[in-house]
């Protein structure tokens, strides 16, 4: 081919690419309802961007949808509420920072006397006058109330805002609130919790109300965190889940952080329930604690009790105890065992008398072979 015939076929390829070249289109030569909603890069280049603001530090990311999620008896409830009234009296809730602001807490489980003996009980816990929180803790009782749910979905699975939601718009802007909680999913939520188009297109209807929302749910039985689809878990940017950690002491609790978007998710809070409250061990009332110390120690008694207990048994036997002053009886056998962990005679005693208490230990006719007759000794009761 000739230098020539290159050099026009080069011209005709520019030509091409010359005419199919078009500008960009921009939502001004289109409409803007024909695009998706797009960045404006130009005017990033000219703002540095800003990190997350969270409404309770490291864990509620702000404007966004959060779960808080536990068993029956874990006092999400009470931990919704404390949040507000927090939030409205410009306090740490749990030690945490929160920030101010007025909030809805909105429950179809309580009727408004219970709101009313809660609240009452929270705001003197916490040194709190209940008329300072007038116009910022807006409290509200759908219990009883027929067509609570905030959406429901038609034939073809699409979601369809209910009266309820538009309820719900409406409250939040006749109160100026930036954060809701709503307790809980169970009632508002009527669709299929294990369709995951459904369960995420409610989870984009409450971003749709452009506040912080806090819905509260609970753990299925099969040990999950949450109930129904992943997409509870997916579709929002972070759970709390609040957990009883010692089923030896019905107050403990534990709040971790089951998904951080926004924050580390390794955090977690120890606190105690008491009197409609949540306590951190350092808050407790000074009557209370003295009470949780002794608590505590008989606890440690019990379980240094079981420990001597298990010890003996392992060995067989002759160095079973028993229950009745003697050669064999149990304190004394105990005491001086490194099980023990320096514990006196009275105190062990003590330990046994609560353990038969509560039926975690027994009497129990035993043949020792080795005397060749029957002894009365003590046992673990096993679960």
């Amino acid at each position: 081919m000739s230098d020539f015939a290159a050099t026009a076929q080069e011209s005709e390829r520019l030509q091409a690419l010359a005419e199919s070249y078009r500008e960009p289109l921009s939502p001004e030569s289109l409409g803007r309802d024909s695009l998706l909603p797009l960045a404006d890069l130009a005017s990033w280049a000219n703002a540095r961007a800003k990190p997350k603001a969270h409404l309770w530090a490291g864990r509620i990311a702000k404007d966004e949808v959060a779960k808080l999620d536990g068993p029956g008896g874990s006092n999400k409830s009470t931990a919704g509420h404390q949040l507000v009234i927090c939030r409205a009296a410009g306090l740490p809730f749990l030690g945490e920072d929160v920030e101010p602001g007025n909030s809805i807490y909105a429950t179809a489980e309580d009727d408004f006397d219970r709101l009313q003996w809660v609240h009452e009980r929270q705001c003197a816990n916490l040194g709190i006058d209940p008329q300072s929180l007038v116009g910022k803790v807006h409290l509200s009782s759908v219990r009883g109330r027929l067509n609570n749910e905030l959406a429901t979905f038609d034939g073809q699975g699409r979601i369809e805002p209910t009266r309820t939601f538009e309820e719900l718009k409406d409250t939040i802007d006749a109160t100026g609130s930036d954060l809701v909680v709503l307790d809980n999913v169970a009632h508002l939520f009527t669709g299929n919790e294990n369709d995951r188009a459904q369960v995420t297109a409610f989870i984009n209807l409450l971003y749709s109300l452009k506040v912080t929302v806090l819905l509260v749910g609970h753990p299925n039985k099969s040990g999950d965190t949450y109930s129904g689809s992943t997409a509870w878990l997916n579709a929002v940017r972070s759970q709390l889940v609040i957990e009883k950690p010692d089923p030896l002491d019905p107050d403990a609790r534990l709040l971790r952080v089951g998904k951080a978007n926004y924050a580390r998710s390794d955090t977690e809070i120890r606190f105690r329930w008491h009197d409609f409250s949540l306590w951190l061990d350092d808050e407790m009332p000074d009557d209370y604690a003295e009470e949780l110390a002794k608590a505590s120690r008989a606890a440690s008694e019990n379980e240094a009790f079981l420990a001597c207990l298990r010890k003996r048994a392992e060995q067989g036997d002759g160095r079973h105890v028993g229950a009745t002053p003697g050669p064999n009886y149990a304190p004394t056998q105990f005491e001086g065992m490194t099980e023990a962990k320096g514990l006196d005679r009275q105190a062990l005693r003590r330990a046994m008398e609560r353990l038969f208490t509560i039926n975690a230990i027994e009497t129990h006719t035993h043949r020792n072979t080795a005397k060749g007759r029957d002894v009365t000794i003590i046992r673990e009761v096993k679960p």
